[in-house]
């Protein structure tokens, strides 16, 4: 009997055979022959399958549908509008996973399919080219049609962190590069599938079967693992950590050792200069004058005092390195000043200047600041390889510097702040594992950025009231603990109404909802998190919406452009902390005084800040 409809078999004990996903089965080929040997029309000869039959009799039907939706959902809005070359790497790499995903599934179908004995052949080839065109350039249609519709989207975002828009034109070759990059992945994910197939069928000469896939796979995945970490992984880290040991080195041209006795890398201090590595050389050479404070303030100032130390070498020991911090507590009697700021550093050993500058400005000059370089590794790379040194460094020194404060007469006791940026919030939050322990130990904090994976912001976060949005969390209607996205959610919530009365201590988290080091977590692969439900940050698209394993890649290649942003968006925490340093010290402070700090902080060297 002859068609020229497409026709449906059934066959097996049961009245069906299974198919099998092309992706896991052995036979493929001679599975695709049999259906093309079943197409004849009026005893004509056997048709050739076109491209498309043979591409997809060679591939995952699921993993190529998964694939593609993953592909499609990566150009929605995200926290940060991304360059066309981040937002390639980020589409490709959702592919990958939408693909493997599918693959998996279809696998799954497979084994489901064969207990049911259910096979399903579709006969007519020339039918079936029809139906393949008119998929493929639907597809294509719908690819443009939801691209563009991103578009729109990513170029909304940019306008909410006051970035220029992306062009038309960017925005093409993102997608041109991504479909580009996941072939070229892809390609390399094929090749060590055939390689392992390879494997088993010359091992299947020797082995039975099983064994021989069973080894074949571990033989693979051996191979892949050792490729992996100890040559891409090892051979980058290497070469990562060269490069920034060699910035380390490396301080800008301009720079002069302090002159007075009171900073780090002075004539007499315990840690010299040439030992400071760049980022606390920039930071000691910044130290102000009291006339530099008085420029701002309009009233009499004290010189601050200004201490860092370094590790001597590579090798960071976190109770040395706070013994010689000590020991420049001591020689410049920093104990002595009405407010003690312990600043945690980030990865390079950087101190933001905003931080450190405000309280310098708004105490008078009467403040001594603390910082520890643990590292020299940029923050991501830090994070990524060893996230507990910056805790073990910052908590240890909180808690040796409570213990210097404590020993002192009451009416003696300097005020301790702590403050940090990203690492260095991590870093000095590291002292408390919860809420309770930090009200009696502090007298004021400010911390930007925090990672999401600290215990302390963890904690708090989820003892949120309820009806408070995750972005900008209440606790205890803000009677100590408070977050803030802009400096007008310091006093309102993240819908504008009144808090409580500030109790002293005070401790502020500043915190941006557009972000993506505060909210990226592992957790986002196959778990909501309450920010995308909620919809409450005023700097990120309210069309942003999670999906499993995409959203994680999203969110991980923002942290590139974290600090891309302007400041007041991403991970630029800049004027605000003006505003959050007031209202943590309980002090007041102009406009004037406000934009005369701004302008002392942007007026420093661009290699300094």
């Amino acid at each position: 009997m002859t068609s020229r409809d497409p026709s449906v078999e059934v066959g097996g004990a049961a009245g069906f055979s299974p198919v099998a996903d092309h992706d896991v089965v052995t036979d493929e080929a001679s599975t695709d022959q049999a259906s093309i040997d079943e197409a004849s029309i009026d005893g004509a000869s056997t048709d050739e399958p076109n491209f498309f039959q043979r591409f997809l009799t060679r591939r995952s039907v699921a993993g190529l549908v998964l694939g593609w939706l993953a592909l499609l959902a990566s150009f929605a809005p995200s926290l940060l509008p991304r360059p066309w070359a981040v937002q390639a790497a980020a589409s490709a790499l959702s592919a990958i996973t939408g693909y493997a995903v599918g693959t998996l599934l279809g696998s799954v179908a497979t084994v489901v399919f064969g207990w049911l004995g259910v096979r399903v052949i579709v006969s007519d080839h020339r039918h079936r080219t029809r139906v393949h065109v008119v998929l493929w350039t639907l597809a294509a249609a719908i690819t443009v049609a939801l691209w563009f519709a991103g578009y729109r989207g990513r170029r909304h975002s940019a306008l909410l962190v006051d970035l220029p828009a992306p062009s038309l034109l960017s925005d093409a070759l993102s997608l041109v590069a991504a479909v580009a990059l996941t072939a070229v992945l892809m390609t390399i994910i094929w090749t060590v599938r055939s390689v392992f197939r390879a494997s088993r069928f010359v091992l299947g000469f020797a082995l039975p079967k099983p064994v021989a896939g069973l080894l074949a796979v571990c033989l693979l995945a051996g191979s892949v693992t050792w490729l992996t970490r100890s040559v891409i992984a090892v051979k980058g880290l290497e070469a990562l950590s060269a490069s920034a040991s060699q910035v380390n080195d490396d301080p800008p041209d301009w720079l002069r050792a302090p002159a007075s006795p009171l900073v780090s890398g002075s004539p007499g201090s315990t840690q010299p200069w040439d030992d400071l590595g760049r980022e606390g050389q920039i930071y000691t050479a910044h130290a102000p004058d009291p006339a530099a404070i008085s420029s701002i303030t309009g009233r009499d100032a004290k010189r601050p005092i200004r201490l860092y130390a370094a590790p001597e070498t590579g090798d960071v020991d976190p109770h040395e390195l706070v013994q010689a911090i000590v020991k420049e507590i001591r020689r410049t009697g920093a104990l002595d000043r009405k407010y003690l700021n312990v600043v945690g550093t980030t990865g390079s050993g950087w101190v933001d200047e905003y931080n450190v500058r405000t309280v310098e400005a708004l105490t008078d000059g009467h403040v001594a600041t603390v910082a520890v370089q643990y590292s020299f590794l940029p923050s991501v790379v830090q994070f990524l390889t060893n996230r507990t040194l910056p805790a073990q460094v910052g908590g240890e020194l909180v808690r040796t510097v409570r213990a210097l404060i404590d020993r002192r007469p009451a009416a003696e006791r300097p005020k301790l702040l702590l403050s940090g940026e990203s690492l260095g919030a991590l870093s000095t939050e590291a002292a408390f594992s919860r809420a309770d322990q930090v009200l009696p130990a502090v007298d004021g904090a400010l911390w930007s950025g925090t990672p999401n994976s600290t215990p302390l912001w963890r904690s708090l976060t989820a003892s949120r009231q309820r009806g408070s949005p995750q972005v900008a969390p209440v606790i205890d209607n803000g009677r100590n603990f408070r977050f803030a996205g802009n400096p007008q959610q310091i006093r309102h919530d993240a819908y504008g109404r009144p808090l409580g009365e500030w109790s002293h201590p005070r401790v502020l988290f500043m915190q941006h909802p557009s972000d993506p080091i505060v909210w990226w977590d592992t957790s986002l692969i196959y778990r909501q998190p309450a920010w995308t439900r909620e919809r409450a940050g005023h700097d990120v698209d309210k069309d942003l919406t999670w999906y499993p394993l995409i959203t994680f890649w999203l969110t991980t290649v923002d942290l590139v452009s974290a600090n891309s942003s302007t400041g007041g968006h991403g991970h630029r925490y800049r004027a605000e902390l003006i505003d959050g340093w007031a209202a943590v010290l309980g002090v007041s402070v102009s406009t004037a005084e406000k934009a005369a700090i701004v302008s002392s902080v942007e007026s420093l060297d661009p290699d300094g800040e």
